[in-house]
């Protein structure tokens, strides 16, 4: 982010840090005195997500007021630009990027959030990972989730163009796995499901957001 000729809107010396929606110094009384005037703002901050599946939302608002308190989330059905199973990690990415500054259009909010699902290749493995960016209006931060080794007969698939949560159906038989346990609840027995790894991803993405580590990022 360019802080050129920014000024913290508290004191007025030169901005360091973007946080609470305000370009700030990094005197821990400016800090504090944004986060008292963004929280009188807004008894609840607005979050949306661009997603309308009940998964993300729930995982979303889990992983905001686990880090940065009691928020209300927006889902909002946008395009991510990608595939409907992205490949690689720059795709996944892409598509988690995209969602959020579409969510960010559509919706009056404090952070938009994309998350979007994608396969890395590890050696011979594909591994299944979910890629979080947080968006507010100026600045990204992104997080990932835990990932996990697809099976074989349905990274096969994906690779042929085939949606991995229609095999996950088959499979499983669980309609909508996708917004339900996931692949991962199936074959973890439910031990970790798809929103863990949803909420994982918002947490780590959010950890730049922390007053604690601003001075940090």
């Amino acid at each position: 982010m360019d802080f050129k000729n920014k000024k913290c809107e508290i004191c007025g010396e030169k901005a360091e840090i973007f946080l609470f929606g305000k370009f700030l110094c990094k005197n821990e009384k400016c800090i504090e005195e944004a986060k008292k005037l963004s929280m009188a703002r807004h008894k609840l901050r607005v979050v949306a997500i661009g997603s309308t599946n009940p998964v993300k939302i729930e995982a979303v608002k889990e992983g905001f007021e686990k880090v940065l308190g009691a928020v209300e989330v927006v889902g909002v059905d946008v395009i991510s630009g990608v595939s409907s199973h992205p490949i690689g990690l720059e795709e996944t990415y892409l598509g988690a990027l995209n969602r959020a500054k579409n969510a960010f259009e559509k919706v009056q909010c404090t952070y938009a959030v994309g998350i979007e699902a994608g396969l890395i290749k590890v050696g011979e493995h594909y591994i299944d990972i979910h890629v979080c960016v947080v968006f507010d209006g100026i600045r990204e931060t992104v997080g990932l989730s835990q990932g996990f080794e697809y099976p074989k007969i349905v990274a096969e698939k994906v690779l042929e163009g085939i949606e991995g949560g229609k095999i996950a159906e088959k499979i499983s038989g669980i309609k909508d796995i996708g917004k339900n346990i996931g692949l991962i609840g199936y074959l973890t027995d439910n031990n970790i499901t798809r929103k863990d790894l949803c909420r994982d991803s918002v947490i780590m993405a959010l950890i730049p957001r922390m007053m604690k580590n601003a001075h940090l990022y």
